[in-house]
């Protein structure tokens, strides 16, 4: 059994839903309880846009701005002492499917765990995880958490990143 502790990078996919923005928070408290570390964000949008396509008025720019301002709003929660380095990576699903494209990339990259939300930004069909999270299920090599926001909204009282203290046994 892996300690949580023993998860120094964390990558979170990221679609924009209230899920995956709980599963960014909890994702940097796994990598502030290493003691810090990295967390990455991964988007992983529909298909290869052109260079204005990340431009902010469109949906691969605002979901990429949304991320940032998550991250912006972590650092500014942080702990003092603990140093989370962080990262926001896009992914192109050109005839892959988000959950193959997020999977992957945890494998590549070497992440320690993969943080996703329970459900996505799109339909869970007859699952009760929505589609990305069902392919990582079955899929994925690297440790995998799934998180749910509660009452399908990021909870304000989760948006501390915890740490154990040293006093802590």
């Amino acid at each position: 059994m892996l300690a949580v502790g023993s998860f120094r990078r964390v990558l979170v996919g990221f679609d924009g839903s209230p899920d995956a923005a709980e599963a960014l928070w909890v994702g940097a408290s796994v990598a502030a309880t290493a003691g810090g570390g990295k967390i990455a964000v991964l988007c992983v949008l529909p298909r290869a846009l052109p260079p204005e396509g990340k431009s902010e008025g469109t949906h691969g720019g605002l979901l990429l701005a949304q991320a940032e301002a998550l991250l912006d709003e972590l650092a500014s929660n942080a702990r003092p002492g603990i140093l989370v380095r962080t990262s926001v990576d896009v992914a192109y699903s050109d005839g892959d499917g988000p959950g193959n494209v997020v999977t992957l990339y945890a494998q590549e990259q070497k992440f320690d765990v993969l943080v996703l939300g329970r459900h996505g930004s799109g339909s869970r069909g007859k699952s009760s995880l929505g589609r990305v999270a069902d392919h990582a299920v079955r899929a994925c090599s690297v440790p995998l958490l799934l998180v749910s926001a509660p009452n399908g909204k990021t909870a304000p009282g989760r948006r501390t990143m915890a740490a154990p203290d040293a006093a802590t046994p």
